[in-house]
């Protein structure tokens, strides 16, 4: 392990030319917030308008035949999973379990990895100081850099990776007499697979090596000693993803089954392991909905805030030439910051509930409006009388 420290300095007319492009950048980030967040609210209205069309369609069949009336129409199935050929990695002549449909290849180096720790110091007349210490260690990575481009080469370059981590994928099954696209490959959780004496010595000849690698745990390490490998030392693994059952919803198509176009245009084919009823399968459709929509809903928030953010640039680096006022002011703009990103946020999804589902928004307003009035109502009503005074004659 080696370390590198480096500091620069940053003026206060440097940081004003930064704050100022800052300011163009924070218009996009703006605009780019507010139409994805109104984009967003459209997407999961037609998602779940797609799937209530779909939930209501769909009939359960029996995947062991293909019955003509059906053809056409949505479709749920569910029963054995089988492959045409199991999984292989030509690559390195691996094969994977008979019932696999996702083999994952990881290959990692033992090589140098570059870390980097800043921090940063206003002083007195806006300049600022940055401290960055570099640190280089050796360890197992599956995404190893050349090392031409770390801050200190020397010494810290890594040879080429031979082979990188791949994923292969099963491109069709079949369920009882339907067959099912290459969405089964989705499924399962990743287990590790344990490597053979023979598939060791295949994946050998495949990389050239100059010497006979060793098994451990299930993983193949070309170290000639494992408990002290040395730089461009290589440890090849797999996982593999079995299913054994799966259920599918999808329009019954010439033996097939393939995706539902609802009358919004939204495709809906569904997939999950193991025996599943139809309606589990939309229940869970919805939840995975709502999770995409909250999700992209705060990222999407995220990232107006951070667009107020650099408006107040300029603000922020002036009020720094004094430091205690400069931390003050920061403080300041964050909270402006925030306050603005949940106002244009906010209204911006109202508009698009508005515009999506007019009727339910206009409801949950009418709701809202009422319930405040009649608060107002009840607080007016409880609020003591102020008694008269007698007038003097």
């Amino acid at each position: 392990m080696s370390h590198f420290t480096e500091t620069t300095q940053v003026g206060l007319f440097s940081r004003l030319k930064n704050a100022f492009r800052g300011i163009g950048i924070g218009i996009g980030f703006i605009g780019i917030a507010v139409y994805f967040l109104f984009w967003n609210e459209g997407n999961a209205v037609r998602t779940a308008r797609a799937l209530a069309e779909g939930a209501g369609q769909v009939v359960s069949v029996d995947s062991a035949k293909l019955d003509p009336a059906n053809e056409g129409q949505l479709v749920h199935i569910n029963g054995p999973l089988s492959l045409a050929a199991p999984l292989a990695d030509i690559a390195l002549n691996v094969t994977g379990p008979a019932q696999a449909v996702r083999l994952e290849r990881k290959v990692e180096q033992f090589a140098w990895i570059e870390e980097k720790q800043s921090t940063t110091e206003t002083k007195l007349g806006g300049g600022q100081e940055k401290t960055t210490q570099y640190t280089y260690r050796m360890d197992w990575t599956d995404a190893p850099a050349s090392g031409a481009k770390f801050r200190l080469p020397e010494g810290h370059l890594n040879p080429p990776l031979p082979i990188k981590s791949k994923v292969i994928r099963q491109p069709e099954g079949t369920i009882g007499a339907f067959s099912v696209n290459d969405e089964i490959s989705d499924l399962g959780g990743a287990t590790p697979m344990q490597l053979t004496v023979a598939q060791a010595e295949d994946i050998t000849d495949a990389l050239s090596l100059d010497h006979a690698p060793k098994l451990v745990a299930g993983q193949l390490v070309t170290s000639n000693d494992i408990t002290a490998p040395q730089l461009g030392d290589l440890r090849v693994s797999y996982q593999a993803s079995t299913i054994d059952a799966a259920s599918v919803v999808g329009v019954q198509r010439s033996g097939a089954l393939v995706p539902y176009t609802a009358q919004n245009g939204r495709e809906i084919y569904l997939v999950e392991g193991g025996y599943k009823t139809a309606d589990e399968m939309f229940q869970t459709a919805v939840r995975v909905n709502t999770f995409k929509t909250w999700m992209l809903r705060i990222g999407l928030m995220v990232l107006l805030f951070l667009g107020f953010k650099a408006l107040f640039g300029v603000v922020d680096v002036i009020a720094s030439i004094l430091p205690f006022l400069g931390w003050i002011t920061a403080s300041v703009t964050s909270l402006i910051s925030l306050a603005l990103t949940l106002v244009v946020g906010g209204t911006t999804m109202a508009i698009a509930w508005v515009y999506f589902r007019p009727f339910l928004a206009l409801a949950i307003l009418a709701v809202a409006l009422g319930g405040a009035g009649f608060t107002a109502y009840r607080l007016r009503k409880s609020a003591p009388k102020t008694p008269e005074t007698p007038q003097t004659p």
